[in-house]
C-alpha cells in the first residue's frame, strides 16, 4: 500500500508540475498599439528662465538649486513640463508635453527614479500615459513602467525603452521614448 500511495503522489505531481492553466504560447508577445516619441528637458541653471522646462526643486543641504549637485547628482529632485515631439527637433511642433519629475538616488553613479506622465492634446491623440522606473542614465538603452493610462490610452500597460539621444551638458537632454502597450483596452 505504501509503494501505491508514493506512485500515486508522485504521478499527481509530476500531472501537477506539467500542468498549466495557460496553454503554451508559440510566439513572443506582440504589442497591441506602440508608439515613438522625444521629450526635450531644458534645466532651469539662473540664467535660461525663457526656455527652461525643469527645475530643481530639491537639493542636498547646502548645495544650490540651479546647479545640480556633485556626486552624481545624488540628492536633487527636477520637475518637469517638457515638449514631446515626433522628432528629436527641439523646435517640432509638440503633440503633448512630459510632465512630473526625477529624482537622482545613488552616490557612486548617474541613476535616477522616474515618474511621468505624456499628456496628449492633439487631433491624433487625447489623454495621458503614465510612467514609472529606475533609470540607470549611463546604460545606452533602459526600460521604464508603462503602468496606465487615460482616453485614448484608457487603462493601457506596457513597456517604454527609453534612450539618450542627445545631451548638452547639465542644461539639455533629449530622452527617445519607444512605448510598446501589451494590454490596450
Amino acid at each position: 500500500m505504501k509503494k501505491e500511495t508514493s506512485c500515486i503522489v508522485l504521478f499527481l505531481f509530476m500531472f501537477l508540475a506539467t500542468s498549466s492553466a495557460y496553454p503554451a504560447r508559440k510566439r513572443p508577445y506582440k504589442p497591441c498599439k506602440q508608439l515613438v516619441l522625444y521629450f526635450h528637458d531644458v534645466v532651469y541653471n539662473g540664467k535660461n528662465a525663457d526656455n527652461a522646462t525643469a527645475a530643481i526643486v530639491a537639493a542636498p543641504e547646502g548645495a544650490n538649486r540651479t546647479i545640480l549637485a556633485g556626486q552624481f547628482h545624488f540628492g536633487n529632485v527636477v520637475v518637469f513640463d517638457d515638449p514631446i515631439t515626433l522628432d528629436n527637433n527641439f523646435h517640432s511642433k509638440p503633440v503633448g508635453r512630459a510632465q512630473g519629475m526625477y529624482i537622482y538616488d545613488t552616490t557612486n553613479t548617474f541613476t535616477s527614479w522616474l515618474a511621468f506622465s505624456f499628456v496628449f492634446n492633439s487631433t491624433d491623440h487625447q489623454g495621458t500615459v503614465n510612467f514609472v522606473g529606475a533609470d540607470p542614465i549611463m546604460i545606452k538603452t533602459r526600460d521604464i513602467s508603462v503602468v496606465g493610462g487615460t482616453g485614448d490610452f484608457f487603462m493601457h500597460r506596457g513597456i517604454a525603452t527609453i534612450m539618450t539621444d542627445a545631451f548638452e551638458g547639465e542644461v539639455y537632454f533629449r530622452l527617445r521614448v519607444d512605448i510598446k502597450f501589451y494590454e490596450c483596452w
